[in-house]
């Protein structure tokens, strides 16, 4: 059974080695990445997504962190590539996104980013879903922790 539109998630406690690196340009670029493939989750983004989406990512500590101003700038540019070329906005920010790959600290709070941006409208949607489940893979992160697929949580 999918997870409905008004599932949320249990929240995770954070762990010591869950951190973000000031000046962390790579992390940076894959929080932004993450983010840009959220919003190109259902294959495109209108004028009013963007806003909204602008709107989710305010609300998040990992992005104030980075600074709105750069992380929008970015979002904004990497929308633009997604616009020109579907594949290409992909594939840079999925490259992006897995810089983080060994990182676990940075990786997990990756997904607890692009989770928290999916849910800031009630829920996460199939789509969205599908996105993060291949963050988790880009960054060998378990999905079960973020409680992403149906059933998991009654093997727990």
């Amino acid at each position: 059974m999918p997870l409905s539109n008004n599932a949320r998630r249990e929240r995770r406690p954070v762990q010591p080695h869950d951190v973000w690196t000031m000046g962390d340009v790579a992390q940076m670029d894959a929080v932004v990445a993450a983010c840009a493939l959220v919003a190109q989750a259902d294959g495109w983004v209108t004028a009013p997504e963007r806003r909204r989406m602008i709107d989710r990512m305010s609300q998040s500590p990992s992005i104030r962190f980075f600074g709105l101003h750069e992380v929008t700038v970015g979002f904004e540019a990497l929308n633009i590539r997604f616009d020109l070329d579907l594949e290409d906005g992909e594939a840079a920010a999925e490259a992006a996104v897995a810089a983080l790959r060994g990182q676990p600290g940075p990786s997990h709070l990756l997904i607890d980013t692009a989770c928290s941006v999916a849910e800031a409208d009630g829920g996460f949607d199939a789509e969205e879903r599908d996105v993060i489940l291949r963050l988790c893979r880009l960054l060998d992160v378990d999905p079960s922790r973020y409680d992403l697929i149906p059933g998991e949580e009654e093997r727990r």
